[in-house]
């Protein structure tokens, strides 16, 4: 089954020069050789249009995997959700600001990030407060 034409910017072709097959997902064209790039990404080879063809139905299949994101079905936090949500001392500006930005963080979304949110909690525990928040008792 091999390509007619050129493929279209965007189709997904079997590349089978050099006795090999090679998956790819045409990027542009140009002087008689097509530029592909592998199912999920990577690095572009070219390839001489004589040499496509469209994948097969096991080939169709391979490519619905590396193109596939990964999606977690449930996001849960690097310590399975026991870090506890710090409670900011009653009428500390600082603390309520800094459990707000614990909350966008340890949520989902582009600006999750944990090690951020770790970040507020140890300025909550370590903001000054009368009486302090955190002792070190002497050994």
């Amino acid at each position: 089954m091999p390509v007619h034409s050129q493929p279209a910017t965007g189709a997904f072709v079997a590349d089978t020069g050099n006795g090999t097959t090679r998956l790819g997902r045409v990027s542009r064209s140009q002087a008689g050789s097509i530029y592909l790039r592998p199912p999920g990404g990577g690095a572009e080879w070219t390839a001489s249009p004589e040499d496509l063809r469209a994948p097969t139905e096991d080939e169709w299949s391979s490519i619905r995997i590396l193109t596939t994101p990964v999606r977690p079905a449930l996001v849960l936090s690097a310590d399975h959700g026991l870090r506890p949500r710090p409670e900011p001392v009653p009428d500390c500006t600082p603390c309520a600001y800094l459990v707000q930005w614990f909350d966008r963080y340890m949520g989902t979304g582009p600006e999750h990030d944990e090690s951020a949110a770790v970040d507020c909690v140890v300025e909550i525990r370590n903001h000054p407060h009368d009486p302090p928040k955190m002792r070190i008792e002497a050994p």
